[in-house]
């Protein structure tokens, strides 16, 4: 896992980037430029913090579940994932890419049993998202 703090992709380990890539065609190059640019957006939005304390103030349901010196591991609702999508105009097999990573990174960092299989309002799916604090 990169150590400097300022590093959008300080929360991700090495070996999430490789194994994803292998397993999505993905080179891991582009993959982690894809998850930079992700990290980045999120920063230049009201910051990391402040979109985590909205939502976690405005949302229905609670989306954290862990917060930790390099990261917050959230359980979204599927259309925070557009969004950033939308921003990043990412091709869909980039953005299952991308939301690959943030699953399989949430399952290395905090267990398997902890990443979200259903939840939220309505029987909504709750997707893993990781942002790194800057």
């Amino acid at each position: 896992m990169p150590t400097d703090p300022r590093d959008p992709l300080a929360a991700f380990d090495d070996a999430v980037f490789g194994r994803v890539a292998r397993e999505s065609g993905i080179e891991a190059a582009r993959l982690r430029r894809v998850a930079a640019a992700h990290q980045r957006g999120v920063r230049s939005l009201p910051g990391v913090d402040d979109i985590v304390y909205e939502w976690r103030r405005t949302l229905p349901s609670d989306p954290l579940a862990e917060r930790r010196d390099e990261a917050y591991f959230l359980a979204v609702d599927p259309t925070v994932w557009t969004e950033f999508l939308d921003a990043l105009d990412a091709t869909d097999e980039e953005g299952d890419a991308l939301r690959a990573v943030h699953r399989e990174q949430f399952a290395a960092s905090l267990g398997a049993d902890a990443v979200p299989e259903d939840g939220g309002d309505e029987g909504r799916r709750a997707v893993p998202l990781v942002l790194t604090r800057p």
